[in-house]
Parts: structure tokens; sequence; C-alpha cells
């Protein structure tokens, strides 16, 4: 049996499609584990993992959301930026900037609450394989990652 695996990157998200069975799933869920994500919701046909960043690493903090329907898996899995930031970012911004003898803060204050739209804005990146940009070199490499274990959890050779 082969299994079609199909990767879509929506810009947000990235979406893969296989068809599979428990084995499929527990070795895919086992190979996640090994990748230090962690299993936040585990209900029926749906399971959420997460991991943490490693910035050090150049690694961001990921999610994957797999759904079940049948012998269908529908596996979502994106890079974040979490919302802790977004508000230490501001927070920071709104206490700190006042302070700090910055010449001009009207023009500081103002790039960083465009900065701080942003983030909100595009909290959510896909993992493609031609990223560019904003975390480039993570979202290629988990691209690579992730479809090699799809491949060797659910695609039987």
């Amino acid at each position: 049996m082969r299994a079609e695996l199909a990767i879509r990157h929506l810009g947000r998200v990235t979406q893969a499609m296989v068809q599979g069975g428990d084995a499929g799933l527990k070795r895919f869920r086992n190979a996640l584990l090994l990748k230090e994500f962690v299993i936040t919701a585990e209900e029926g046909n749906r399971l959420e993992l997460r991991r943490r960043a490693y910035l050090t690493q150049d690694d961001w903090p990921m999610r994957v959301s797999i759904r079940r329907d049948g012998n269908r898996f529908d596996i979502r899995y994106f890079h974040y930026i979490p919302w802790g930031w977004i508000v230490g970012f501001v927070l920071l911004m709104l206490l700190v900037l006042p302070f700090a003898g910055i010449p001009n803060p009207m023009l500081a204050f103002g790039l960083g609450s465009i900065v701080a739209v942003l983030a909100i804005y595009k909290q959510k990146f896909d993992c493609r394989p031609d990223a560019r940009f904003w975390q480039q070199r993570p979202r290629q490499r988990w691209n690579v990652t992730m479809e090699r274990l799809l491949r060797e959890a659910f695609v039987c050779r």
C-alpha cells in the first residue's frame, strides 16, 4: 500500500493531507515527541502539539494540529509569535521608551507601534520551502523535517 501525501502552503499554515491508520498516527506522534513537541490536547479525532522556541538555535515556536476523518488525516503546522512576546514588547515600549533618553521618542514610538501591529497581523507563518524574509531558515528547515517525518510515518515503501 502506498499512501499519497499532499502538502499545501497556505500563507499562514501548512496543510498536509495523507491517508493512513492508527500505526501511522502513532509513528508520527512519537516522532514529534522525539523532536521535543508536547501534547496540548488529545481527544477523539483531534491531536494538538506544540514546541517551544529555541531562539539561540534559530528555532521558533511551532504548533501541529492533527484531525482524523476515518483513514484521512488533515495535519496543519505553523511557526508563530507567542502573545506573551507581543505583550512584553508593547509593555517595554510603553514603560521604557519614555525614560530611554531617545532624541525623537515619537518616531521610536511610531516605529514600535508598527512592529507590534505587524507582529499581531502576521502572527502565524507556514513552513514553505521557498520562504523569504521573516524566519526564513527555520521555516525551510522545518518544511524538510515535517515532510520527512510524514513520509516515514504514513507512506509505506
